[in-house]
């Protein structure tokens, strides 16, 4: 009977360890990297819209500091991410509001006035002091879903939402840009 106490003891520790989170202490209007915890080669990159497409958030493999994205909290006590160093931020990441069932639901951008769309909770495995902070969730409660890396065999590299599923794919890790 002590052993099977002691067994439950140990389990229930360890996993209460490994569900723990952090909230990122990021610097608001300070430029960082949004990587992905797979291959941190892959960096959140801005595609500026085009005649044909609207502007998105692509995962390509670019220089460290290239296109950094800028973090500013909300009234609400989550995050909106924007390209724009301007407080208040004006173009935000945006969740897509009109996609259903296995339709692609692209990460676009626009104003951050839709708290819907725009507003993310942000949850990390590890956070540091300087604002750094791996394997992190962002997650969009107004649709309930997770930002998650493409994931199209046909090379698509557009950034999009998903039902969360705590996988790796949907892990980011938040890199202050140096300025080095």
């Amino acid at each position: 009977m002590l052993l099977a106490s002691l067994t439950a003891a140990v389990v229930l520790a360890v996993s209460s360890a490994l569900a723990q989170t952090c909230s990122p202490q990021l610097t608001v209007g300070a430029p960082y990297d949004i990587k992905s915890h797979i291959d941190d080669s892959y960096i959140w990159l801005f595609n500026g819209a085009s005649d044909s497409n609207p502007s998105g958030v692509h995962l390509e493999q670019i220089p460290p500091g290239l296109e950094p994205w800028y973090f500013y909290s909300t009234s609400s006590g989550s995050w909106t991410i924007s390209i724009n160093q301007i407080d208040p931020p004006v173009n935000c990441v945006l969740a897509p509001s009109d996609s259903q069932g296995d339709v692609l639901k692209l990460l676009t951008t626009g104003s951050c006035s839709d708290s819907t769309d725009a507003d993310m909770i942000i949850s990390c495995q590890s956070c540091g002091d300087d604002g750094s902070a791996t394997a992190c969730t962002l997650f969009v409660p107004g649709h309930d879903e997770c930002v998650n890396v493409p994931g199209d065999s046909n090379g698509d590299p557009s950034v999009r939402t998903l039902e969360c599923t705590g996988s790796p794919e949907q892990l980011w890790d938040l890199v202050p840009v140096s300025d080095e």
